[in-house]
């Protein structure tokens, strides 16, 4: 009886050591976006990701040779990094399959999440020839941009399995209109859309993509549901826009864009997802699209791969002259910048990084008060490689 008690104390303690568990998404092992490098699309046959706990996943058959690259640029605009914004995509606001404009989005990384915060419409004008017949119709935009008290959530910390998060995100974006036919001669319109979106994690386990020819090493990993779409509204002269007039564009009012229905599957400590699947609706049945992270992969021999292989330690802490200094210590990974942030997510310093025999040295600006800091350093890549709290006690 004693041998059979051992036996099963024993094996509860191996379930215990080796039993996968798993991981919470958290601000400080989810990095400010930098360039994203995906292979897509391609479009699998039938759905062998369904999201379940503790699962176990393989994608690595999926692959195109398509590059696509999302390039987030780091905010430098005084009107949004005063509110908190870290970077912004540009892109297209499609209203009609023919018929769109030009618009960044401002993302703001802070402790509580990931929000797309504002907008930057640049000045642009458009012939309505197509539409119209007229060569003098036009659809122009002003120099615009907006940041907005409640953004658009695309990340919400602590996250974790069964965790979730619901924003809706309301925008105005102005512009003039040019239709000589009904009168309209440079008309100040607005076109108002509400973006609704909601966020569950349904998932964990383990998922290999493809890597240069082979099978990445099986990766932890949460899978994200998100649901998402936009409501929109246009309103001419200051009422709402006649339904001819929509019609003649082919937009109606209410209309549905912006669609979106996706598994987004995340790695600790990267903001990169290491696939992303896109659905044609909320039934998430049969995917038209898989796109899978190129860089920053495994193929064999790593027990586990978001391990860096160096350390880091950064003194003095706590900081009393404004003198700091970051000591690198194995294998000195490519860096390229710093950025420090107090504890509300916006940057109060930021530089390109001066590497001496693995240590960084930093002067930290006067005007920065007492309290709580964080200590960001960003690769090649403008993924953020280094992460070290610091106190400022002058």
């Amino acid at each position: 009886m004693k041998k059979f008690a051992a036996l099963l104390f024993a094996y509860c303690l191996a379930t215990t050591a080796f039993g996968q568990t798993p991981f919470t998404i958290t601000a400080g092992n989810f990095p400010v976006f930098g360039i994203q490098n995906y292979d897509g699309p391609n479009m699998p046959n039938g759905n062998n990701l369904i999201p379940a706990p503790n699962g176990n996943w393989d994608l690595s058959s999926y692959h195109s040779g398509a590059p696509i690259t999302n390039d987030y640029q780091v905010e430098t605009l005084p009107f949004y990094t005063s509110a908190g914004v870290d970077v912004y995509l540009s892109g297209v606001k499609v209203m009609t399959p023919t018929l769109g404009y030009m618009m960044d989005s401002e993302f703001d990384f802070n402790a509580t999440g990931v929000y797309d915060k504002g907008i930057y419409v640049p000045a642009q004008a458009y012939s309505l020839a197509s539409f119209t017949g007229n060569v003098l119709d036009s659809l122009t935009f002003p120099l615009q941009g907006f940041v907005y008290q409640n953004g658009r959530q695309v990340m919400e910390f602590p996250a974790s399995y069964q965790s979730g998060w619901y924003s809706e995100s309301r925008r105005v974006v102005d512009f003039n209109l040019s239709v000589a036919a009904l009168g309209l001669n440079k008309t100040p319109c607005k076109h108002v859309f509400t973006i609704f979106r909601t966020d569950t994690i349904l998932g964990w386990g383990k998922l290999r993509v493809y890597s240069n020819g082979a099978a990445s090493v099986p990766y932890d990993v949460l899978i994200d549901r998100t649901i998402q779409y936009a409501l929109d509204s246009f309103f001419v002269g200051g009422a709402p826009a006649p339904p001819a007039l929509l019609a003649a564009f082919g937009i109606t009012q209410g209309q549905q864009t912006g669609a979106i229905n996706r598994y987004t599957v995340y790695r600790e400590g990267y903001s990169m997802p290491l696939s992303v699947i896109n659905f044609p609706n909320t039934n998430f049945s049969t995917p038209t699209a898989l796109f899978f992270d190129t860089e920053n992969l495994w193929t064999t021999g790593v027990e586990n791969p978001a391990a860096a292989n160096f350390s880091t330690l950064v003194f003095p802490n706590p900081c009393s002259a404004g003198e700091l200094n970051l000591q690198i210590t194995g294998v000195v990974p490519v860096l390229h910048s710093y950025e420090i942030l107090d504890m509300e997510g916006h940057t109060v310093q930021s530089g390109i990084v001066q590497l001496d025999a693995g240590l960084i040295h930093t002067s930290l600006n006067s005007q920065i008060p007492n309290g709580n800091y964080l200590l960001r350093v960003l690769g090649d890549k403008k993924q953020t490689t280094i992460s070290e709290p610091f106190v400022l006690m002058r």
